[in-house]
């Protein structure tokens, strides 16, 4: 019995211990799965922390991309690191977010996308580089007055217009909302009239007005060895009849004045027995002439001025005023402006013999000696042949300052604006008297020199690259006539701005004038994405022309006659009219009413520019709708 007990409690010891085992596996057991689940919890809790933050941080993107396109029209991306992640915002002109084509070419896609740690969030959103007016074929404020009546014209797409419209006028092909007033549909949110911020073109009105337009001024180095300019044989310079007036001009930086062992000669014309030279020896500055056999200016004339500086630019000019036989005071010589010698001199006889810029083909000098291939080292510039006689006056006021090409008297002109080639264009004049450039003369910069104030361009190729800031600026009037200007650019006028003749304004300029803008029978941008920006304050009356970009008119009329515009038009004038089958492609912006004169003209909603990078006084808008992460 005693071992029967012993046992039962042995057993029961060992039942007692299993049994306590047994709960211990169990506790254990749920303790290690609930430290689990708390750190699948505390996991799922931290990616979604890190996902708000990185949602949060690419709206930080779309917010400073936004700022900067409304601010600048910038465009080239912003990148940076914020709350221990990266957000990169990038702009597309052409794809949204899955590589689908924008519906609007004036449209954009902002992308933003952040990442934190391993997680990455996507927003974008589609803006108009316009405001929200323009998403209208016409959109006008003429409060409390009626719009044009619509059988004189025609409106393909949605028209608002915010005050009435008269009885049987509306649309073609679209809706008519209203803002007030009767005559369409009453649209109780109708878009802001847009606001133009004129401060960047009042800015260059300004610097027109104050500033005749400094340039980026180009010259030709030569290098003393073999480098010269070649110009034919040309009547209006050295053949053909006899050469009663002349005047020769001409910007030069010599390396070393001093050079005693040869001539450097600056420009030639003629040969032994009769001519014409510019030339530099032992420190000193020679203009000279003779002509022998005719008029017996024999030996001849030659002035000089120890005046000049090594590597200093200096303006020199010589002219003749002379007659059948020799006459005194006839020659005279002019540094940087100011008379320094005077003397015999008669006309030239006909005189053959290539003409040259930077060495002497056949020439004499003062010394009695004759040669050739006496080389100029230096700079070289603004080579101006006049078959008139300038006066000290004129060569002082105008030596500071680009001609224009069509000066009275002026027979050949090398600026050197080509920048590159082996030609030295005479573009400028009707002469067209170019030269070739020999043996490598390099192009660099020269002198600094201005515009003149009033601008007349004719039969001319602009290039705005080589204006100071791309600005052809004038105090005055800007004609021009039978001409192409190159972009990128801006053409500014204190006063009116004359575009005609078949004349051809390339894309990405901007036209500016406080007076009256006209353009006739010509051309002013080329596409949607290469276009032209105009803005007049006084009257502005286009005809028989193209333009794609934005017209924007802010005097008393604005007139469209025989006239296809592709892109916007912003009206402030308080007489619009479209005459003789004129047509706007894409949106009108008026603040008043417009006249359609004739039943040809009209108003098609179309795709407008972009203005990528263009700051043009208008804010853009969020497109709605278009906010989607992804």
């Amino acid at each position: 019995m005693m071992g029967f007990k012993a046992k039962l409690k042995n057993e029961s010891g060992v039942i007692l211990m299993a049994s306590t085992m047994g709960v211990f596996i169990m506790l254990s057991l749920f303790a290690f799965y609930l430290a689990r689940f708390s750190v699948v919890e505390t996991r799922t809790g931290g990616y979604h922390t890190q996902d708000i933050k990185a949602r949060n941080l690419a709206m930080t993107g779309i917010e400073l991309g936004l700022h900067s396109y409304k601010s600048s029209r910038d465009v080239s991306g912003i990148d940076g690191n914020f709350n221990n992640g990266t957000y990169s915002v990038r702009f597309d002109s052409q794809y949204d977010e899955s590589g689908s084509s924008l519906p609007k070419e004036h449209y954009l896609t902002l992308k933003s996308k952040a990442k934190i740690d391993d997680v990455e969030r996507n927003i974008r959103l589609l803006i108009s580089s316009l405001p929200e007016a323009f998403c209208f074929s016409f959109y006008g404020n003429n409060v409390s007055s009626q719009t044009f009546v619509e059988p004189n014209g025609s409106i393909y797409g949605d028209m608002f217009y915010n005050g009435s419209v008269e009885s049987n006028s509306g649309t073609n092909n679209g809706s008519t909302y209203i803002g007030s007033g009767s005559g369409g549909i009453l649209l109780t949110s109708a878009p802001a009239f847009p606001v133009l911020d004129d401060t960047q073109y009042n800015d260059l009105l300004f610097e027109a007005e104050s500033h005749q337009g400094t340039y980026n001024n180009y010259a030709l180095d030569f290098d003393g060895n073999n480098d010269f300019i070649k110009i034919n044989n040309s009547n209006d310079i050295n053949t053909g009849s006899h050469h009663t007036n002349k005047t020769i001009e001409a910007w030069f930086k010599v390396d070393n004045k001093n050079v005693s062992s040869h001539k450097q000669t600056i420009y030639e014309q003629g040969g032994t027995v009769r001519g014409l030279n510019i030339y530099i020896f032992g420190g000193a500055l020679y203009v000279g002439g003779w002509n022998e056999p005719e008029s017996r200016w024999n030996p001849g004339t030659w002035l000089s001025t120890n005046s000049i500086q090594s590597n200093t630019w200096h303006h020199v000019a010589l002219t003749l005023s002379g007659g059948n036989s020799v006459s005194n005071n006839a020659f005279k010589g002019y540094l940087d402006g100011i008379q320094f010698g005077s003397g015999k001199g008669s006309k030239l006889w006909h005189h053959p013999g290539d003409v040259s810029i930077g060495r002497n083909r056949d020439t004499k000098f003062h010394s009695g000696d004759f040669g050739s291939a006496r080389y100029f080292s230096g700079l070289i510039d603004e080579v101006r042949l006049w078959n008139t006689t300038r006066t000290g006056a004129q060569i002082y006021s105008k030596k500071d300052s680009v001609l224009s090409g069509d000066e009275s008297g002026l027979t050949a002109y090398y600026n050197f604006q080509e920048n590159s080639g082996s030609v030295a264009n005479d573009g400028q004049t009707q002469s067209n008297n170019d030269g070739s450039i020999n043996n490598g003369a390099t192009w660099t910069s020269g002198p600094p020199l201005s515009k003149m104030n009033n601008s007349t361009f004719e039969n001319r190729t602009i290039n705005l690259s080589s204006y100071s800031d791309n600005k052809l600026l004038s105090g005055s009037d800007i004609i021009i006539s039978s001409s192409t200007v190159n972009g990128p650019g801006y053409i500014i006028a204190d006063g009116n701005i004359t575009i005609s003749s078949n004349s051809v304004i390339n894309g990405d300029i901007y036209i500016v004038c406080s007076g009256n803008l006209t353009v006739n029978n010509s051309q002013l941008g080329t596409s949607l994405t290469s276009v032209v920006v105009s803005y007049s304050r006084g009257s502005a009356d286009y005809q028989n022309s193209t333009a794609y970009g934005l017209l924007i008119s802010k005097g008393n009329s604005l007139q469209l006659n025989g006239m296809t515009h592709y892109g916007a038009v912003l009206n402030h004038s308080s007489t619009f009219t479209m005459a003789s089958n004129s047509s706007v492609i894409g949106s009108v912006v008026s603040k008043y009413s417009v006249d359609f004169q004739g039943n040809g003209s009209s108003i098609t909603r179309g795709n407008l520019p972009e203005f990528v990078g263009k700051d043009i006084g208008l804010n853009p808008f969020v497109v709605p709708g278009s906010y989607l992460e992804f």
